[in-house]
């Protein structure tokens, strides 16, 4: 498994190639419009709105035959039993058009052992839900023998 320190110089190498090709850097301002999707994205998934979350989601996902269904499913689990509380971000990476948000699915116990990974894209002036996926669990530094 990979630490956490070299996925993200690794992340950060990939985002200082993709500025460097990019013909204007992303602007600044969406690292906040993210994080607010994000958080309409957590709200919507607390309270289970299908429709809150339809909205937030690009036609695109369809194509990954992923819908707020399959959102449900895999935040909560496939019985249901999961007892989400929030995302929990861990990192933005994004150029003009995608970004990737790497957290955390939690509940109250607010451990870092569900990861998913949240690709967006920026279509009809907004960011919207396009792929969502499970990230790698981190090794935990206390099982280190």
């Amino acid at each position: 498994m990979r630490s956490l320190p070299t996925v993200l110089a690794a992340m950060m190498a990939g985002l200082v190639l993709l500025i460097g090709c990019a013909e204007e850097p992303p602007a600044r301002n969406h690292i906040p419009i993210l994080k607010e999707r994000l958080f309409k994205l957590q709200e919507a998934v607390k309270v289970q709105n299908r429709a809150a979350i339809d909205s937030l989601l690009s036609v695109q996902i369809l194509d990954v035959d992923q819908d707020s269904d399959s959102l449900l499913k895999f935040t909560y689990g496939t019985d249901g039993s999961f007892a989400f509380r929030q995302f929990a971000t861990g990192g933005i990476v994004y150029t003009n058009e995608t970004a990737r948000i790497e957290c955390y699915t939690m509940d109250s116990t607010q451990t870092r052992d569900r990861p998913l990974i949240l690709t967006y894209v920026f279509e009809h002036d907004q960011w919207l839900l396009k792929r969502f996926e499970p990230g790698e669990v981190e090794a935990d530094s206390s099982d280190a023998i």
